[in-house]
Protein backbone atom coordinates (compact mmCIF):
# COMPACT_ATOMS: atom_id res chain seq x y z
CA UNK A 1 0.00 0.00 0.00
CA UNK A 2 1.67 3.01 -0.97
CA UNK A 3 1.08 6.34 1.18
CA UNK A 4 0.09 9.26 -0.96
CA UNK A 5 0.14 12.93 0.15
CA UNK A 6 -2.94 14.70 1.91
CA UNK A 7 -3.21 17.02 -0.89
CA UNK A 8 -4.15 14.31 -3.20
CA UNK A 9 -7.09 13.71 -1.17
CA UNK A 10 -10.92 15.29 -1.43
CA UNK A 11 -12.03 14.24 1.60
CA UNK A 12 -10.37 14.24 5.04
CA UNK A 13 -12.01 11.41 6.88
CA UNK A 14 -10.43 8.93 3.57
CA UNK A 15 -7.34 10.07 4.32
CA UNK A 16 -7.11 9.65 8.01
CA UNK A 17 -8.54 5.97 7.55
CA UNK A 18 -6.20 5.22 4.46
CA UNK A 19 -3.08 7.05 7.03
CA UNK A 20 -3.68 4.70 10.03
CA UNK A 21 -4.24 1.56 7.64
CA UNK A 22 -0.71 2.57 6.13
CA UNK A 23 0.96 3.41 9.94
CA UNK A 24 -0.93 0.25 10.85
CA UNK A 25 1.24 -2.01 8.87
CA UNK A 26 4.86 -0.10 8.24
CA UNK A 27 4.90 0.92 11.88
CA UNK A 28 5.59 -1.15 14.93
CA UNK A 29 3.06 -0.37 17.81
CA UNK A 30 1.07 2.28 16.25
CA UNK A 31 -2.33 1.92 16.86
CA UNK A 32 -4.87 4.54 18.24
CA UNK A 33 -3.98 4.46 21.55
CA UNK A 34 -0.48 6.03 19.96
CA UNK A 35 -2.46 8.58 17.41
CA UNK A 36 -4.34 10.19 20.72
CA UNK A 37 -0.80 10.17 22.68
CA UNK A 38 1.03 11.92 20.23
CA UNK A 39 -2.25 14.39 19.44
CA UNK A 40 -2.08 15.19 23.19
CA UNK A 41 -5.94 13.60 23.09
CA UNK A 42 -7.16 11.69 26.31
CA UNK A 43 -9.87 9.55 24.16
CA UNK A 44 -8.04 6.64 22.49
CA UNK A 45 -11.08 5.87 20.30
CA UNK A 46 -11.59 9.36 19.27
CA UNK A 47 -9.42 9.01 16.08
CA UNK A 48 -11.64 6.00 15.00
CA UNK A 49 -14.51 8.00 15.97
CA UNK A 50 -13.62 10.68 13.64
CA UNK A 51 -12.93 8.17 10.54
CA UNK A 52 -16.65 6.66 11.09
CA UNK A 53 -17.91 10.52 11.07
CA UNK A 54 -19.24 10.08 14.16
CA UNK A 55 -17.31 12.65 15.35
CA UNK A 56 -16.29 16.31 13.84
CA UNK A 57 -12.88 17.74 14.56
CA UNK A 58 -12.87 21.69 16.12
CA UNK A 59 -10.16 24.47 15.00
CA UNK A 60 -8.02 23.35 18.47
CA UNK A 61 -8.25 19.46 17.69
CA UNK A 62 -6.88 20.40 14.11
CA UNK A 63 -3.86 21.81 15.38
CA UNK A 64 -3.53 18.56 17.53
CA UNK A 65 -4.21 16.19 14.43
CA UNK A 66 -1.87 18.55 11.76
CA UNK A 67 0.83 18.24 15.50
CA UNK A 68 0.63 14.08 14.65
CA UNK A 69 0.75 13.65 11.59
CA UNK A 70 3.48 15.68 11.30
CA UNK A 71 2.79 17.53 8.51
CA UNK A 72 4.52 20.38 7.03
CA UNK A 73 3.44 24.01 7.36
CA UNK A 74 1.67 23.49 3.49
CA UNK A 75 0.19 20.56 4.51
CA UNK A 76 -1.11 21.54 7.61
CA UNK A 77 -3.18 24.51 5.84
CA UNK A 78 -4.69 22.08 3.00
CA UNK A 79 -5.95 19.79 5.80
CA UNK A 80 -7.36 22.39 7.51
CA UNK A 81 -9.30 23.89 4.52
CA UNK A 82 -10.21 20.25 3.73
CA UNK A 83 -11.42 19.70 7.24
CA UNK A 84 -13.49 22.87 6.56
CA UNK A 85 -14.56 22.07 3.51
CA UNK A 86 -16.05 18.59 4.58
CA UNK A 87 -18.12 19.59 7.63
CA UNK A 88 -18.96 23.42 6.09
CA UNK A 89 -23.12 23.39 6.45
CA UNK A 90 -24.00 25.68 3.74
CA UNK A 91 -22.74 25.82 -0.25
CA UNK A 92 -21.03 29.22 0.41
CA UNK A 93 -19.02 27.59 2.96
CA UNK A 94 -17.90 24.96 0.77
CA UNK A 95 -16.79 26.81 -2.18
CA UNK A 96 -15.08 29.08 0.37
CA UNK A 97 -13.10 26.70 1.28
CA UNK A 98 -12.89 24.56 -2.05
CA UNK A 99 -11.43 27.51 -3.56
CA UNK A 100 -8.77 27.83 -0.76
CA UNK A 101 -8.02 24.29 -1.27
CA UNK A 102 -7.07 24.63 -5.16
CA UNK A 103 -4.91 27.85 -4.31
CA UNK A 104 -2.70 25.85 -2.30
CA UNK A 105 0.09 24.62 -4.27
CA UNK A 106 1.53 20.79 -4.60
CA UNK A 107 -2.45 19.84 -5.43
CA UNK A 108 -1.36 16.42 -7.45
CA UNK A 109 -3.22 15.61 -10.64
CA UNK A 110 -6.58 13.57 -9.37
CA UNK A 111 -7.45 16.98 -7.16
CA UNK A 112 -6.58 19.09 -10.44
CA UNK A 113 -9.03 16.66 -12.22
CA UNK A 114 -11.77 17.50 -10.24
CA UNK A 115 -11.14 21.20 -10.21
CA UNK A 116 -11.35 21.06 -13.95
CA UNK A 117 -14.90 19.10 -13.47
CA UNK A 118 -16.25 21.96 -10.67
CA UNK A 119 -15.02 24.82 -13.65
CA UNK A 120 -17.13 22.83 -16.26
CA UNK A 121 -20.22 23.82 -13.79
CA UNK A 122 -18.93 26.96 -12.05
CA UNK A 123 -19.79 29.33 -15.13
CA UNK A 124 -23.59 28.62 -16.20
CA UNK A 125 -22.41 29.66 -20.11
CA UNK A 126 -20.03 27.08 -20.36
CA UNK A 127 -22.35 24.12 -21.22
CA UNK A 128 -23.90 26.76 -23.42
CA UNK A 129 -21.09 27.35 -25.52
CA UNK A 130 -20.45 23.55 -25.16
CA UNK A 131 -23.54 22.84 -27.22
CA UNK A 132 -23.75 26.33 -29.36
CA UNK A 133 -19.69 26.04 -30.87
CA UNK A 134 -21.29 22.45 -32.24
CA UNK A 135 -24.14 24.16 -33.80
CA UNK A 136 -22.10 25.79 -36.21
CA UNK A 137 -18.43 26.10 -38.01
CA UNK A 138 -17.84 29.22 -35.80
CA UNK A 139 -13.95 28.74 -36.99
CA UNK A 140 -12.76 30.32 -33.74
CA UNK A 141 -14.65 33.49 -34.04
CA UNK A 142 -14.24 33.98 -30.22
CA UNK A 143 -15.91 37.20 -30.39
CA UNK A 144 -18.48 36.22 -32.66
CA UNK A 145 -19.23 33.31 -30.30
CA UNK A 146 -19.51 35.74 -27.34
CA UNK A 147 -22.50 37.75 -28.57
CA UNK A 148 -24.28 34.69 -29.94
CA UNK A 149 -24.76 33.66 -26.00
CA UNK A 150 -27.88 35.18 -23.93
CA UNK A 151 -26.69 37.11 -22.07
CA UNK A 152 -23.54 37.69 -23.69
CA UNK A 153 -20.18 36.89 -22.07
CA UNK A 154 -16.83 38.53 -23.20
CA UNK A 155 -14.27 37.06 -25.76
CA UNK A 156 -12.35 35.98 -23.17
CA UNK A 157 -14.66 34.07 -21.40
CA UNK A 158 -16.05 32.46 -24.76
CA UNK A 159 -12.56 31.39 -25.30
CA UNK A 160 -11.25 30.14 -22.12
CA UNK A 161 -14.99 28.23 -22.35
CA UNK A 162 -13.36 26.06 -25.61
CA UNK A 163 -10.16 25.61 -24.18
CA UNK A 164 -11.51 24.13 -21.26
CA UNK A 165 -13.96 21.96 -23.20
CA UNK A 166 -10.97 20.55 -25.32
CA UNK A 167 -8.96 19.59 -22.12
CA UNK A 168 -11.67 18.11 -20.75
CA UNK A 169 -12.27 16.27 -23.69
CA UNK A 170 -15.74 17.13 -23.79
CA UNK A 171 -15.74 18.45 -27.24
CA UNK A 172 -13.13 17.70 -30.31
CA UNK A 173 -12.10 19.41 -33.08
CA UNK A 174 -12.32 17.74 -36.34
CA UNK A 175 -10.61 18.31 -39.64
CA UNK A 176 -12.65 20.58 -41.18
CA UNK A 177 -12.74 23.11 -38.36
CA UNK A 178 -15.58 21.72 -36.55
CA UNK A 179 -16.45 21.18 -33.16
CA UNK A 180 -18.49 17.77 -31.77
CA UNK A 181 -19.48 16.80 -28.22
CA UNK A 182 -17.57 13.24 -27.26
CA UNK A 183 -20.51 13.02 -24.57
CA UNK A 184 -24.01 14.07 -24.93
CA UNK A 185 -24.66 14.27 -21.64
CA UNK A 186 -22.90 15.51 -18.14
CA UNK A 187 -24.20 14.38 -15.06
CA UNK A 188 -22.76 15.33 -11.48
CA UNK A 189 -21.13 12.30 -10.15
CA UNK A 190 -19.52 13.48 -6.70
CA UNK A 191 -19.34 15.77 -3.86
CA UNK A 192 -17.20 18.63 -5.60
CA UNK A 193 -19.41 18.15 -8.83
CA UNK A 194 -22.61 18.49 -6.93
CA UNK A 195 -21.38 22.03 -5.06
CA UNK A 196 -20.81 23.20 -8.84
CA UNK A 197 -23.66 21.67 -10.06
CA UNK A 198 -25.65 24.26 -7.33
CA UNK A 199 -23.74 27.57 -8.40
CA UNK A 200 -24.71 26.51 -11.97
CA UNK A 201 -28.49 26.06 -10.99
CA UNK A 202 -28.42 29.49 -9.39
CA UNK A 203 -26.66 31.18 -12.09
CA UNK A 204 -29.40 29.65 -14.55
CA UNK A 205 -32.61 30.25 -12.62
CA UNK A 206 -31.15 33.95 -12.12
CA UNK A 207 -31.33 33.81 -15.55
CA UNK A 208 -34.33 32.81 -16.03
CA UNK A 209 -35.81 36.07 -14.17
CA UNK A 210 -33.94 38.29 -16.05
CA UNK A 211 -36.25 36.68 -19.42
CA UNK A 212 -38.82 37.53 -18.05
CA UNK A 213 -37.83 41.23 -19.08
CA UNK A 214 -35.94 40.40 -22.28
CA UNK A 215 -37.69 37.91 -24.51
CA UNK A 216 -41.62 38.05 -25.29
CA UNK A 217 -44.00 35.65 -23.86
CA UNK A 218 -44.26 33.96 -27.56
CA UNK A 219 -40.30 33.48 -26.96
CA UNK A 220 -40.48 31.68 -23.83
CA UNK A 221 -42.64 29.70 -21.46
CA UNK A 222 -42.56 30.73 -17.59
CA UNK A 223 -45.19 29.86 -15.43
CA UNK A 224 -45.86 29.34 -11.53
CA UNK A 225 -48.60 26.72 -10.16
CA UNK A 226 -49.66 26.90 -6.49
CA UNK A 227 -51.36 23.50 -5.02
CA UNK A 228 -52.12 22.42 -1.85
CA UNK A 229 -50.59 18.68 -2.37
CA UNK A 230 -50.68 14.87 0.16
CA UNK A 231 -47.38 13.69 0.87
CA UNK A 232 -47.63 11.06 -1.75
CA UNK A 233 -49.00 13.65 -4.88
CA UNK A 234 -45.80 15.31 -3.90
CA UNK A 235 -43.74 12.24 -4.54
CA UNK A 236 -46.02 11.54 -7.44
CA UNK A 237 -44.79 14.82 -8.24
CA UNK A 238 -40.92 14.04 -8.26
CA UNK A 239 -41.53 10.91 -10.59
CA UNK A 240 -43.39 12.51 -13.13
CA UNK A 241 -40.81 15.58 -13.57
CA UNK A 242 -37.68 12.92 -13.66
CA UNK A 243 -39.78 11.03 -16.01
CA UNK A 244 -40.65 14.62 -18.37
CA UNK A 245 -37.14 14.93 -18.24
CA UNK A 246 -35.96 11.65 -19.59
CA UNK A 247 -38.91 12.44 -22.33
CA UNK A 248 -37.16 15.92 -23.33
CA UNK A 249 -33.97 13.74 -23.80
CA UNK A 250 -35.41 11.24 -25.82
CA UNK A 251 -36.70 14.67 -28.14
CA UNK A 252 -33.69 16.57 -28.35
CA UNK A 253 -31.27 12.75 -29.21
CA UNK A 254 -29.98 12.54 -32.78
CA UNK A 255 -31.60 15.92 -33.64
CA UNK A 256 -28.86 17.01 -36.58
CA UNK A 257 -30.94 20.21 -37.25
CA UNK A 258 -30.86 22.08 -33.89
CA UNK A 259 -30.26 25.92 -34.78
CA UNK A 260 -30.80 27.65 -31.13
CA UNK A 261 -29.46 26.79 -27.48
CA UNK A 262 -32.34 26.90 -24.81
CA UNK A 263 -32.62 26.20 -21.26
CA UNK A 264 -35.22 24.60 -19.11
CA UNK A 265 -35.27 24.82 -15.90
CA UNK A 266 -37.99 23.02 -13.59
CA UNK A 267 -38.49 24.19 -9.60
CA UNK A 268 -40.95 22.08 -7.07
CA UNK A 269 -40.19 22.81 -3.45
CA UNK A 270 -42.67 23.49 -0.30
CA UNK A 271 -43.98 26.77 0.57
CA UNK A 272 -45.84 26.26 4.08
CA UNK A 273 -44.45 23.32 6.77
CA UNK A 274 -46.47 20.20 6.53
CA UNK A 275 -49.23 19.83 8.81
CA UNK A 276 -49.24 16.30 9.06
CA UNK A 277 -49.33 15.31 12.86
CA UNK A 278 -49.44 18.63 14.06
CA UNK A 279 -52.75 20.00 14.43
CA UNK A 280 -52.71 19.94 17.98
CA UNK A 281 -50.02 22.88 17.39
CA UNK A 282 -53.31 25.03 16.07
CA UNK A 283 -56.33 26.45 18.33
CA UNK A 284 -59.25 26.45 15.53
CA UNK A 285 -61.10 28.08 17.92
Amino acid sequence: MEKKPVTSYIDYRVFLKEYYEFEKTHTRHFSHRYFAGKAGISSSSFLSRVIEGKRNLTRPMIEKFCKALKFTESEAAYFKNLVLFNQAKTAAEKTEYYTLLRSLKGIVKEAVLDANQYDYFKNWYTPVIRELICLFPFKDNYAQLAKLVIPAVSTREAREAVELLLKLKLVKKEEDGRYVQTLKSIAADNHIMHLAVRAYTESMIKNSLSAIQTFDRDKRHISTMTLGVSEQQYKALFVELEAFKERVKQIVTGNDEATQVIELNFALFPVSQNIKNRVDDYDYE
